[in-house]
């Protein structure tokens, strides 16, 4: 079972956030980021989930575990429910991609044990921010 772990950086002004992936296959490491522009760090986690899973289906990764530190979002998978109507369109696509997999589960993680994924998230930001 492949696992992930995430995590995102946000800068408020300018309102930038980098989202980064960390996926562990086997003896494979892969390691993705992406940027966000006008979200805040919270909406970020999210996006960063969806792109996650965007990428394990990529590599056709059919069993994983995500980790994230955000608390919110492991609590809101396992609800099935977001109080935040901002983020319903993220839960509805982390959803419906969990089709795509054998075995899937989110999980906190933290962020003590997330370093790897926040460091490539600051990393990343930082870089964007000094072009």
């Amino acid at each position: 079972m492949a696992k992930i772990y995430i995590d995102a950086a946000t800068r408020q002004h300018p309102h930038v956030s980098v989202g980064a992936v960390v996926i562990k296959n086997n003896d494979k490491v892969y390691e993705f980021t992406t940027l966000f522009e006008g979200i805040d760090n919270n909406e970020a986690e999210w996006a960063t989930l969806v792109y996650a899973i965007e990428r394990c289906i990529e590599y056709n990764i059919t069993e994983a575990i995500i980790y994230t530190d955000s608390q919110i979002v492991v609590d809101s998978i396992e609800k099935r429910f977001v109080k935040n109507k901002r983020f319903k369109k993220y839960l509805d696509e982390y959803m419906k991609h969990e089709t795509s997999f054998n075995l899937l589960f989110t999980s906190f993680v933290m962020r003590k044990n997330n370093k790897h994924a926040d460091t490539l998230a600051k990393n990343e930001l930082y870089k964007h921010l000094n072009k």
